[in-house]
């Protein structure tokens, strides 16, 4: 039975980063657009005179200007649906390619895509129906033997249907997350065979599950400390820096936010890098799944073709 290894499938996302520098970017940027549009909203709020004066602002402008900022949130909630869906493909795709380039960066906006979007919310639908049938499971033997335990067996109770959750939760996602990587793989949405693709695999999909959370938290660790740190020094620059910020960090923030003016050349500054960690995660979610499909699929000659015009070579 053809299996795959879990530490080179979480050493995926690491390899393409470092073969597709650019289209880590690249794909970074474009998962950037719902939030750069949110941003853009907020900011131009915030110019009226600063962050308090836009809430009071607000509160005179009527219901109009907060269901207008709805619409804009609602819309930027669909744009994150379109463009999580075009990131996800394009990653699965450079995946699949292993070295091979691809001018457009994998990127297209088609059938893979819209397929990426369906398995997506459906996905999301049965973890939530899921859920709330475990609940009321769980509620339901909770309160018939609640009042017939003691105290300890309350604890070991609720701390075992707890854990049992957690287990269930990351094998049912360790199983799911092979659909995507298979519908991209096959060209037709495929959830059968991306199901069926996990068997016998399930456990390992949960370790891999848990390896990634892992993973996932030391890099978002890291990436928060340079982030404060970037911040700290903005900060000082825009607003000031002493002990008192510490003191008072509502204050300082308010102060910070009354000179909306800087954040642009501070936003072109650091786009970059951003960007980078931005495409990285998109990797982080991505690459390792499409890495265990293209291991364990039978068809693996018959992975998306990319324009590539030197295998050695990645963009």
């Amino acid at each position: 039975m053809k299996t795959f290894d879990i530490m080179e499938a979480v050493a995926e996302p690491f390899r393409q980063a470092g073969r597709r520098p650019l289209a880590t970017i690249v794909w970074g940027l474009v998962g950037l657009l719902p939030t750069a549009i949110l941003f853009a909203l907020v900011f131009s709020v915030m110019g009226q005179g600063g962050l308090m004066d836009a809430v009071e602002t607000q509160g005179k402008l009527g219901p109009e200007f907060g269901l207008l900022l709805n619409a804009w949130a609602n819309l930027a909630q669909v744009l994150d649906l379109i463009v999580g869906a075009v990131v996800i493909a394009a990653v699965t795709r450079a995946t699949f390619a292993v070295r091979r380039k691809d001018a457009a960066f994998f990127l297209r906006l088609g059938w893979d895509e819209f397929r990426v979007a369906v398995i997506y919310l459906l996905i999301i639908i049965l973890a939530v129906v899921a859920l709330a049938v475990i609940v009321l499971i769980a509620v339901a033997i909770g309160a018939s033997t609640w009042s017939l335990l003691s105290p300890l067996a309350r604890t070991l109770l609720f701390t075992g249907m707890v854990l049992g959750l957690v287990v269930l939760s990351l094998w049912f996602a360790g199983r799911a997350s092979l659909l995507i990587p298979t519908a991209i793989l096959h060209r037709r949405l495929a959830i059968d065979e991306g199901w069926k693709l996990g068997r016998g695999q399930s456990w390992k999909l949960f370790g891999l599950m848990v390896m990634l959370f892992i993973v996932v938290l030391a890099v978002a660790l890291v990436m928060m400390l340079v982030v404060v740190l970037v911040a700290l020094a903005v900060g000082a620059v825009v607003g000031g820096m002493d002990w008192t910020m510490l003191e008072d960090p509502e204050d300082w923030a308010m102060g910070v936010g009354s000179n909306p003016w800087i954040w642009g050349p501070v936003a072109a500054l650091i786009l970059i890098p951003v960007a980078w960690v931005q495409g990285f995660f998109h990797l982080l979610g991505s690459a390792p799944f499409a890495h265990v499909v293209r291991e364990l699929s039978a068809d693996r000659d018959s992975a998306p073709d990319s324009a590539a015009d030197n295998p050695d070579e990645s963009v």
